[in-house]
């Protein structure tokens, strides 16, 4: 890698990682203020809950928004999202009533939908065969800590300055980052599809057999891990007798532990073959958190050291998850696969909670999170099974 290759790999690297992660604060963007939002509008549970649910609908549009990718490259199309996204946050911050905040809601998840396909894209584009999934790792862990400060800092500008004008600096603070977005990047993706002889205006939205199979994987490792984002803290209280801390706490350090081990799995990723990673960490993911059931009493270091060592196991898998839909993409459609990936993971995202709600509802807590426990292996499964599918070779199948 040239100097000049370097300097750009590390600018695009770093815009792109940034941009994911406020793509991570905008998702979580509301639930913080949720109780300023009941009390303002008097809304429900459900109408709170229907808010979250437009987000995810609206990332929805991963699959035509990734064909844009390809067709007119990854910059505008991240500028564009990231622009919409704060438009959507905008909205919210200044809405009179209940049925504006559901617009501003499904904006938001509308300017969601480019941003995956885009930074995909871009990183796929500028590192090279031996960087992949430490770059991928870097971008991963953009997005994690948006999950992990978002929430606080928000929650924190709703308490000193007000809801509303919390929103409305994040709001800002996207517009602003949308034009350095739009100056910094340069059109690297569109570029390399023309010096590669791809013709990015072509029409066919043409997946491999290996990206219609790994679409399965994106499904069943978002509604695991849904379900333990969702239910986590209920799980500890009503299932393990344990404190609301408690059960707060788990969730915490299980995903601040993803985030820290993303950055090793990156390192995995680029010596150690994918697939293999995928399935040894869901698997410590699943024999970490399996000991939890069969807690008589809830000690909470004893919770808590379990939940960390899960969440240490889960970060190790998302470098090598991003490597194989990358090097799974049919030539000159790696926005559309993560296009279509991503929007398969909404899915999950959407189904899995309503799913393990009617379990709980039905037979039991334990029952939902021996289900989540079983999920994890599903998927580890899956990704074992990956190279039957035929991978980047594989045979093209039509998404028409």
């Amino acid at each position: 890698m040239t100097d000049t290759a370097r300097r750009e790999y590390r600018r695009t690297l770093g815009l792109v990682s940034l941009a994911h992660m406020y793509s991570h604060i905008s998702i979580l963007a509301l639930p913080p203020v949720f109780v300023f939002l009941r009390a303002e509008f008097d809304l429900s549970g459900a109408e709170l809950g229907l808010l979250v649910t437009l987000v995810s609908v609206g990332m929805l549009a991963q699959v035509p928004l990734g064909e844009v990718v390809d067709r007119v490259g990854a910059k505008w199309p991240l500028a564009a999202g990231q622009a919409l996204t704060a438009l959507g946050i905008g909205v919210t911050a200044v809405a009179p009533s209940y049925p504006w905040l559901l617009v501003g809601a499904g904006v938001i998840g509308l300017g969601q939908a480019p941003i995956h396909p885009a930074n995909y894209a871009l990183v796929a584009t500028v590192a090279t065969a031996r960087t992949l999934g430490r770059s991928f790792s870097v971008h991963t862990f953009g997005g994690y800590v948006g999950f992990a400060v978002g929430p606080v800092l928000i929650g924190a500008a709703a308490v000193s300055i007000g809801w509303r004008a919390g929103l409305g600096a994040l709001a800002l603070a996207g517009l602003t980052y949308a034009v350095v977005l739009g100056v910094g990047l340069q059109p690297l993706y569109r570029r390399s599809m023309t010096a590669r002889g791809a013709d990015p205006s072509a029409g066919g939205r043409t997946y491999t057999a290996a990206i219609a199979f790994l679409g399965v994987f994106f499904i069943v490792s978002s509604g695991a891990e849904k379900g333990l984002q969702a239910f986590t803290p209920l799980f500890v209280i009503d299932g393990l007798a344990g404190s609301v801390t408690a059960g707060s706490n788990a969730l915490a350090v299980f995903f601040g532990l993803t985030a820290v081990s993303v950055l090793v799995g990156g390192v995995l990723a680029d010596r150690f073959d994918p697939r293999w990673n995928i399935a040894v960490a869901t698997t410590i993911v699943a024999a970490a958190l399996a000991p939890v059931l069969l807690l008589q009493t809830p000690v909470e270091a004893v919770i808590l050291a379990l939940f960390a060592l899960a969440g240490g196991g889960y970060g190790l898998m998302f470098a090598s998850r991003d490597r194989l839909v990358s090097t799974s993409s049919a030539e000159g459609a790696v926005g559309r696969s993560f296009g279509f990936v991503f929007s398969a993971e909404a899915v999950g995202g959407i189904v899995a909670p309503v799913g393990f709600g009617v379990i709980i509802d039905v037979v039991s807590i334990q029952s939902a999170f021996v289900v989540t426990l079983g999920l994890f292996l599903v998927a580890g499964l899956l990704a074992l099974l990956q190279d039957r599918t035929g991978g980047r070779a594989g045979a093209a199948v039509s998404g028409q």
